[in-house]
């Protein structure tokens, strides 16, 4: 479930709990005959509802409007969701499917470069597709490192044994000292 999804989830259920709780002490003072109201000043909606027919402009226009929004957040959740995870190659006769997460293949690749002499930090971005390395140097002659670095993360992303593996770009940027 996504993060919004839940949040969403969370705030309208909220919502509609405590509407509820609201609506039911109103109707229980109602019941025991008591005038006025406990927390929602109903009489304006109250009179203005009775006013207005189920075909008048204003009741259409609210509910078209409320059926938008609903549409919206229904078509909103049908939307599929983005691969997160990237699948490993394994043997035919296997009915099992092992994969692992793009944040997992961006951890490897950074790891398998950490070592070397002259990096200093690496970040990545793995998609689909492709997978960003971004390495971070102090040298000011980086010389073979960029070989170096593009050598070890491709045995990585090969060591991973990926169905169909993302194209790897390596950025070597110099960070002063």
């Amino acid at each position: 479930m996504r993060t919004v999804d839940r949040v969403l989830a969370l705030v309208l259920g909220l919502a509609g709990l405590g509407l509820g709780i609201v609506v039911a002490a109103e109707v229980v003072q109602g019941l025991l005959g008591r005038p006025g109201h406990l927390v929602l000043p109903y009489s304006g909606t109250a009179s203005w509802l009775r006013e207005h027919a189920w075909s008048d402009g204003a009741v259409l226009t609210i509910g078209g409007v409320l059926v938008a929004v609903g549409l919206l957040l229904v078509l909103a959740e049908l939307k599929p969701r983005r691969k997160t995870l990237l699948v490993l190659d394994g043997e035919p006769e296997d009915d099992v499917v092992t994969a692992v997460s793009r944040t997992g293949v961006g951890r490897a690749l950074e790891q398998s470069v950490s070592g070397l002499s002259g990096v200093d930090g690496t970040s990545s971005v793995v998609r689909r597709r492709s997978a960003k390395l971004t390495v971070r140097t102090a040298l000011r002659e980086t010389g073979d490192l960029e070989t170096q670095v593009r050598d070890r993360a491709a045995q990585a992303l090969a060591g991973l044994d990926l169905v169909a593996g993302p194209t790897l770009h390596v950025d070597l940027r110099r960070v002063s000292a």
